[in-house]
């Protein structure tokens, strides 16, 4: 049984599997390989790593976690959790199951594209999720908000 099982292995899973890493827990992280941001050419407001492909900077994050021999990276994706503190059971998709005395979520969200023709196409390159994250990109240029709620 691990300590810790994390579902989601973007940013915030990968950076708690380092310090789980470095403090020698054995963490196992449960990811899809699939993160939100996969469409965009770059990431911005991460220190180190500002404008850089956001598959690139995973790619670095796994190489470095590799050096940390009680830390797992399983592709696969979480389809249950059950269990309480101290006893979680997480069943993934293909049948496989993993304990752990406490869990991390960290697999964020899944944008729902509207029904617009070439929406998704665009998506991450000329429609963004977040103006926060692309404004300074687009600062003095002409640009909408597609907002519903």
């Amino acid at each position: 049984m691990d300590d810790v099982i994390i579902i989601g292995g973007s940013f915030a899973g990968l950076a708690a599997a380092l310090q789980l890493g470095r403090a020698r827990r054995k963490a196992t992280i449960l990811d899809t390989g699939l993160p939100r941001n996969r469409f965009a050419g770059h990431s911005h407001g991460l220190l180190g790593h500002d404008h850089k492909p956001p598959l690139d900077i995973l790619a670095e994050a796994r190489q470095q976690l590799a050096r940390y021999p009680t830390v797992k990276l399983i592709n696969a994706r979480a389809d249950s959790i059950s269990g309480t503190i101290d006893n979680f059971a997480v069943l993934t998709g293909d049948g496989e199951s993993f304990g752990a005395r406490r869990l991390i979520l960290s697999y964020g969200v899944a944008d729902q594209m509207p029904d617009v023709p070439g929406f998704a196409e665009s998506w991450g390159t000329s429609i963004v999720p977040c103006p926060y994250c692309d404004g300074f990109e687009v600062a003095d240029q002409h640009w909408g908000l597609v907002w519903s709620g």
